[in-house]
This record gives structure tokens, sequence and C-alpha cells, in this order.
């Protein structure tokens, strides 16, 4: 049975709560691998944000946490769930094809794996990661922007503000693909071809004609939503 992706739209632990308490929930005591390698190391200390990371989850049962540094091989099978970080969307993919990992991450998903995405870990979970253009800086020369494509076919948008709607919709004609845009407090967990938005905020799924909202605990499935 495939497993889920978890995808947070960058905000604060507050903002990302419920999507936590699921992810604990569906990967139990771990373990998990931590990769927080889209942050560049010369002005953050990985250390330190594991320690972020275990304070979000050790108190929701999640005990075995360890960190990926991007500096050696990785094998997400060795895991229960892989959570991947924010930072530069570019620098985060540049490590990942290094290592030949996209191919590696959607094996373990097909297996029955979990990952989770947050910021610019959700946008290189999606179709490609060109959503993060306006955004971030392309200072690798990353030339392949194409992403694990593990959201069931869709882009993701992160960081969503109302003012993005125009350039979200002009992405979605040019790829040929619709789009999930998540704010800062809307979340999605997506499991095969549905998409199910996880609050405290509406996600919205954009396509070339438009947009439509999916209110938290509402599921798109194949451009349909149900309650």
């Amino acid at each position: 049975m495939p497993g889920w992706v978890f995808l947070g739209g960058g905000g604060g632990a507050r903002d990302s709560y419920p999507l936590d308490r699921q992810f604990a929930r569906a990967i139990g005591g771990g373990p998990v691998s931590y990769w927080p390698v889209a942050l560049d190391p010369s002005t953050h200390d990985y250390t330190d944000c594991l320690e972020w990371v275990r304070s979000v989850y050790e108190p929701l049962g999640v005990g075995d946490i360890s960190l990926w540094t991007g500096d050696r091989p990785v094998f997400p099978a060795d895991y229960r769930a892989i959570y991947i970080g924010g930072g530069n969307t570019y620098r985060l993919l540049s490590i990942i094809r290094r290592w030949k990992l996209l191919e590696q991450l959607r094996e373990f998903v097909l297996g029955g794996g979990m990952v989770f995405g947050g910021s610019a870990g959700a946008a290189l979970l999606g179709a490609d990661i060109t959503t993060i253009a306006h955004i971030d800086r392309n200072e690798v020369g990353l030339t392949d922007t194409h992403g694990a494509d593990l959201t069931a076919g869709y882009g993701v948008f992160v960081h969503h503000r109302d003012a993005d709607l125009p350039r979200e919709i002009v992405w979605a004609a040019t790829h040929g693909r619709s789009a999930i845009a998540l704010t800062e407090r809307s979340n999605a967990v997506v499991a095969g071809a549905t998409v199910t938005a996880i609050g405290p905020d509406p996600l919205l799924v954009v396509d070339k004609d438009g947009y439509r909202k999916l209110a938290p605990g509402a599921t798109s499935y194949d451009g349909m939503s149900v309650p």
C-alpha cells in the first residue's frame, strides 16, 4: 500500500500543528530521517535545527529522529519516514540530485513510506520547483527543475498570498498541470491521487482557468472536490 506525503505551507509551529499531529500518528515512534539541507550550513546550525524538530515531535510520541547533513549517502528505505525542511529549494534539489534521491523517494512512498515536506521540502515533492522561482534564488545554477512528483501530479506553491494568484494561474497554464497553493496556515496530505486539506486555513487548487478553495478536511480527487 502506498504511503502518504505531508505538505506544510511554511508557517510556524502553531500553523503546522494539525499536520504535525497527523504525521506523528502515521509514523508512530519512527525512525525518522530529518533533512535540513535546503539551509546553508554556513549560516544555520543543523544540530540546532534537529533539536527544534525533536521539540515538536517528541511530545507527539516520535522519539527516534536522526539528522542527515547531505554529505554522504542516505537510504530512505532504512526509515519509517523522511522529514524535509525549508530553505532554498534550488539548493535542496541540487543535493537531492547529487545523491540520486528523487527516484528513491518515489520508491519509498510507493512502498508505504511517509514523507513530510515543509516549505522548500513541500515544493520539492511537487512536480516542478519553479513554483518557488519568485521566492528563491537559483544560486547553484540548476537547470533541471523537475521535482519528486509525489503530489498527485500537482505543482506545489508555498507561502501563498492572494497577490500570487495571477502568477500561479500562468504557471498552471504554462506547465499544463494544476497546482496546490498553500498559505502559511494551510497544509495538505496526499495519498495516491487524492489531496486532503489540513487546516487551519483552506488551501487552493489552481489551474489555467482560475482556482477553487479546498476547506480543511475536504478532499480533491482528479480535480473534483468532495466533502
